[in-house]
């Protein structure tokens, strides 16, 4: 089990809790597949982290850099510790650091081909 991001949601995950709009109301029940048809909606309602079974953050995250060398990633993130030299402990500024992070990953993957 683990929390992902909106963004990194795909078909065919579980969902391990129910997800509710900011009202209270169930938007999807635990245990529902997601599809790709459900989870633009639910970006809409403006969900944006999601439970699911088998998977966490992280693993997502280092799924999406096994196909880049161990260069270009320190790279990145020697880049990034330039801008972000000390945010542990601040929320806010991991998940800036988490999403830039990812963006240029992504970045990097595009301009090698590799996608």
């Amino acid at each position: 089990m683990g929390v992902l991001n909106i963004d990194d949601l795909k078909g065919g995950m579980v969902l391990a809790d129910d997800i509710f709009n900011k009202h209270g109301n169930i938007l999807m029940k635990k245990g529902n597949t997601l599809s790709e048809q459900n989870i633009m909606p639910l970006k809409a309602w403006g969900v944006t982290e999601v439970n699911v079974e088998g998977v966490d953050q992280k693993q997502v995250d280092q799924e999406e850099t096994q196909t880049l060398p161990a260069e270009v990633i320190d790279s990145i993130e020697n880049e990034l510790r330039l801008f972000f030299p000390h945010i542990e402990g601040d929320l806010i500024m991991e998940e800036i650091y988490r999403v830039i992070k990812k963006f240029r990953l992504k970045q990097a993957i595009i301009k090698q081909g590799i996608v």
